[in-house]
């Protein structure tokens, strides 16, 4: 029986003494070894379980130790790295020898009579500092393996990734395969070896069949003696590598890939498989967020492309466009409607649509009924006002502007028709002058046949009549008059009915100085100087001859109308028109220093019937224009006092045509 004896007070214990069986209780609760000692006394008086395991001694064997073995320093150069308290102490082993230990005294009562001395020793807490040192090397891994999403780019963020995975799992070798687009197998991506020199560098094959990929996603990795069931363990095996171990990427319903791991002599740690489970959850996060910014980077470049297409047809719109908010006022309008409103759009912003539409009465029904998410496709034709209080007409639309499942105003589509009746007035006064030209076309082929009666009538009467009858003369003046009226009807007749052209090849630098030739004879009588002179390297088109010849020989006929009276110079230059598309143009003008068109003539000049000669019909330059035209020509004239200038332009041949 264990006698009882009085100890000092102690904080712990205030309400009555603990005996020694209490105390010995306590430390025996302890995780290491332990002994209670009397500093007074100069003995222990307990020592607990775990200290009797460590020595092998009984415990009265331990109580009867030598105190000072414990707290006399066995190695002081050592015992200054230890915390305050401790002591490095060689503890005897009932077996012979003894156990390095660090004794570590805890004053128990504030005389500091009693102490708990534990006993760690030394090997256990290398041990200890190991792993906590380790502990903290993966906490730092793992910090910096959490920071890998920082990196420039996906691939140099999943490399730093594999590198942590080394250092945390001590695999020299490791592989990410990923699943691609189109393809039935999962593809090596990533690599990281620790020896990139050495022959394991092609120990992962390229692909993985989509059948394997099962079997790798079982939690026990491969180890040499187990059967290689895939391609990759097979490699594994074949590069005697001491382990392959796998992790999946991606939730386990949804796999979109695999991160290898191996060494050609590592042991395969217990951790090894959680650890390998964190880093492929953290690549399949890098790869995940490598796939967002890509669909945000590609959802951007096409909502830009859609506000950029949507910017364009704001702006090349024909139609006016308003943009209302749900209470009807105006929100935007875009540069038709500008236009044809006469309104800029910080005039009218906010303001009442009411203020800008002025016109209809049913305008107002058909934005409400937008509103109920009804669309008014046309309004019909309607009378709206300009700013400055003309009317125009209009066709307009209402449309709900919804997005998603919201209302979130009204679009309005206006189309001025303006110039939709200006088409219809022109197309009536141009059919009114079509069915003018084949009245004209009749009239002129009926009264042709009539005047040359009364021509060989007068003909006859002045055969029939002296030479020297006063009547001679009335009836020369007749014929004249009949001749020129039969030159009037020839020109109505090829102005309305123009004859069939027949196409083909004309070189004008041929045809043009043949009629200047023709010409000559007179040019010479009216004291006009010509020149024709061709600088374009080609100058064949495709028309008719006859045509090209009544259009050349009416442009010199005017030019030298315009000088006959004291002579001049006469010019026709042939040479490169514009390119129009891809199609090149033959150039022609005919320059004349005859007194020039005034302006008010020179603006109708193409015009049927007018002219300024009267003894003209009006119809030559008209009937020269048609023809050009009908050769996909233009012609234009430029005058000023001193000279006029005639310019044909005619597209030159194709090789296809």
């Amino acid at each position: 029986m264990i006698k009882p004896l009085r100890i000092p007070s102690l904080p712990l214990l205030n309400r009555r003494q603990p005996s020694l069986a209490d105390l010995g209780a306590l430390i025996d609760l302890l995780p290491q070894p332990a002994l209670l000692w009397d500093k007074p006394a100069g003995h222990f008086l307990l020592a607990n379980a775990r200290a009797t395991e460590l020595t092998a001694f009984t415990r009265a064997e331990l109580t009867a130790l030598d105190p000072d073995m414990l707290f006399e320093p066995a190695y002081p150069a050592a015992a200054s790295q230890l915390s305050p308290g401790s002591r490095l102490a060689n503890l005897p082993l009932r077996q012979g020898g003894s156990v390095e230990v660090i004794a570590t005294h805890i004053g128990l009562d504030p005389q500091k009579s009693w102490f708990l001395v534990t006993l760690e020793p030394v090997s256990t807490h290398q041990q200890q500092r190991a792993e906590q040192q380790r502990q903290a090397a993966r906490l730092e891994e793992l910090t910096h393996l959490a920071g890998c999403a920082t990196a420039h780019s996906t691939g140099q963020a999943v490399q730093l990734a594999l590198a942590a995975c080394h250092r945390l799992t001590g695999a020299g070798l490791l592989a990410v395969y990923l699943a691609r687009p189109n393809q039935p197998s999962l593809v090596r991506a990533y690599t990281f070896n620790m020896s990139p020199t050495s022959a394991e560098t092609e120990v992962f094959p390229e692909q993985i069949p989509a059948a394997e990929v099962p079997q790798l996603l079982q939690a026990t990795p491969w180890a040499p003696g187990k059967r290689a069931a895939t391609e990759l363990q097979r490699a594994a095996r074949a590069a005697k590598l001491a382990y392959l171990a796998s992790a999946p990427l991606g939730a386990e319903e949804a796999v979109v890939g695999l991160l290898i791991s191996a060494d050609p002599g590592g042991l395969l740690r217990e951790d090894h498989l959680p650890l390998l489970r964190i880093v492929a959850a953290t690549i399949t996060g890098l790869i995940e967020q490598e796939s967002l910014r890509s669909n945000l980077v590609d959802n951007e470049t096409e909502a830009l492309r859609a506000a950029r297409f949507n910017a364009v047809v704001w702006g090349a719109s024909q139609d006016g466009i308003l943009t209302l908010t749900r209470e009807l006022g105006v929100v935007d309008l875009n540069p038709a409607a500008e236009e044809i409103l006469g309104y800029a759009t910080r005039e009218v912003l906010d303001q009442p649509v009411g203020d800008v539409l002025i016109g209809p009465d049913n305008l107002i029904p058909a934005l409400q009924a937008a509103l109920q998410g009804i669309p008014t496709p046309n309004l019909g034709d309607v009378r709206l006002h300009r700013r400055d209080g003309t009317a125009f007409p209009a066709r307009i639309r209402m449309l709900p502007l919804i997005v998603g499942d919201n209302l979130e105003g009204v679009i309005v589509l206006l189309r001025d028709l303006s110039e939709h009746e200006q088409f219809q007035v022109r197309n009536q006064q141009l059919e009114q002058r079509a069915l003018l030209g084949e009245i004209t076309a009749i009239f002129a082929h009926e009264v042709r046949n009539p005047i040359n009666n009364i021509s060989t009538g007068l003909q006859v009467l002045a055969l029939n009549l002296p030479q020297d009858d006063p009547n001679q003369d009335l009836i020369t003046r007749l014929n004249q008059d009949c001749n020129r009226l039969t030159h009037l009807m020839q020109s109505v007749l090829s102005f309305s009915r123009p004859a069939e052209a027949r196409p083909e090849p004309v070189e004008l630098a041929v045809i043009i100085p043949a009629l200047v030739d023709r010409w000559r004879p007179r040019l010479a009588r009216l004291n006009v100087r010509q020149e024709v002179k061709n600088s374009a390297h080609n100058t064949t088109i495709l028309g008719d001859l006859r045509n090209l010849e009544q259009v050349f020989n009416n442009l010199i006929g005017n030019a030298v109308e315009a000088m006959s009276s004291s002579g001049g110079n006469l010019s026709i230059q042939v040479r490169p028109g514009p390119t129009v598309g891809a199609r090149e143009h033959v150039e022609v003008n005919i320059i004349d220093d005859g007194p020039g068109i005034p302006e008010d003539i020179r603006v109708r000049i193409f015009e049927p019937f007018f002219t300024t000669n009267r003894n003209g019909t009006g119809l030559g330059l008209a009937i020269a224009k048609r023809i050009v035209t009908a050769h996909k020509g233009n012609i234009q004239v430029s005058s000023v006092p001193g000279g006029t200038v005639f310019q044909v332009q005619f597209p030159l041949i194709q090789a296809n045509e």
